[in-house]
């Protein structure tokens, strides 16, 4: 089916067009796109772990529902095929190389909006199988993929609606570069400056000693929503490195997190109670970080563009992040690195 098609049926941009046009150009999967029904249906959304309210309105559109809304067009069927190619073709993609999804929350269909839905759930046979094939504990996979509903929920709180705003980063998963370990998400790469995240130069990394230097392995550290809690990150970090040394075959002395929570103003803002005060004394920062505004905004107040006049001040949180603001000095993301036990 020609793209174009796609595009002007939902109402997408030109830069869907093409990158959809990249994806049916790629090879054909190894196994044809079947979307799961019944019982497999049920079994990959119990991963998937969505809220009630999210899992309610995705049953509903599902091809197969009995539903008016689970009776898919072809375009509908064009666009998860896409999506499904596109997992198939970067599923051994190497480490350190991101893989960029179209967002979708603008589109008026909520199939269109939660379509990556269907491409993952059309996918978790295979990626079960891999991941076993490569040692991977099963409860790791599984536990990782409830990551899904996280960002269902996400985005439902970001913009009001269902949808899957970040796509992309669920994507990940199935390339193997994303592993919920306990309290924490551990992501596999290779330290050096990518983007927001940063590192130090090749002498300076060097000095540090075996295992600091640029391209050598690394665990980036996640935090989902509410897992700061000192306890469940000890226990998190300590789980870390023999994670990697027995299910991912690379053993990393060094973990980095880069994120609005190493903002150093917290700690003046926030005080000794603080469970972010006492997650970011964990680590030695990497030069000043970048502009975090946007970021804050996201996690902090739920909100996809930055609007103090509309920001709440509920929280001692969002208060502190209003009047740094408000005084013309910005928030920052920045980076982080810690020595894993």
């Amino acid at each position: 089916m020609d793209s174009v098609r796609v595009v002007e049926r939902f109402g997408l941009d030109e830069g869907v067009r093409e990158w959809l046009e990249a994806c049916a150009a790629l090879p054909e999967p190894g196994v044809g796109l079947k979307v799961p029904t019944g019982s497999a249906a049920v079994e990959v959304l119990d991963m998937f772990a969505l809220a009630d309210g999210d899992r309610a309105e995705v049953e509903a559109l599902w091809p197969g529902s009995g539903r008016p809304e689970g009776e898919w067009p072809r375009e509908l069927w064009h666009l998860v095929g896409c999506m499904y190619r596109r997992l198939w073709a970067d599923a051994d993609l190497p480490v350190g190389v991101w893989r960029y999804w179209p967002t979708l929350v603008g589109a008026e269909d909520a199939r269109v909006r939660v379509a990556s839905l269907w491409a993952f759930a059309a996918m978790v046979p295979e990626h079960l199988a891999r991941q076993a094939r490569r040692g991977i504990d099963r409860a790791v996979t599984v536990a990782t993929l409830a990551d899904v509903g996280v960002q269902v929920a996400r985005s439902r709180w970001l913009f009001g609606r269902l949808s899957v705003e970040t796509a992309s980063w669920v994507a990940a998963q199935f390339r193997g570069r994303l592993f919920w370990v306990g309290g924490l998400q551990l992501e596999p790469a290779v330290l050096g400056d990518q983007g927001p995240v940063g590192w130090y130069g090749a002498e300076e990394a060097a000095a540090l000693g075996p295992g600091f230097g640029v391209g050598d392995a690394v665990l980036r550290l996640h935090i989902p929503s509410g897992g700061l809690a000192p306890d469940s990150v000890q226990d998190a970090l300590e789980r870390a490195r023999p994670f990697a040394r027995e299910q991912l075959g690379v053993d990393p002395v060094v973990a980095t997190c880069t994120s609005w929570l190493l903002d150093p103003w917290w700690e003046r803002a926030l005080g000794e109670g603080s469970n972010i005060v006492r997650f970011q004394r964990r680590f030695t920062l990497v030069g000043e970080g970048v502009p975090g505004e946007g970021d804050v905004f996201r996690f902090v107040f739920g909100m996809p563009v930055v609007d103090a006049e509309r920001a709440p001040r509920r929280t001692r949180l969002e208060r502190a992040a209003l009047e740094r603001l408000e005084s013309g000095r910005g928030l920052r993301v920045c980076t982080g690195w810690l020595r894993l036990p």
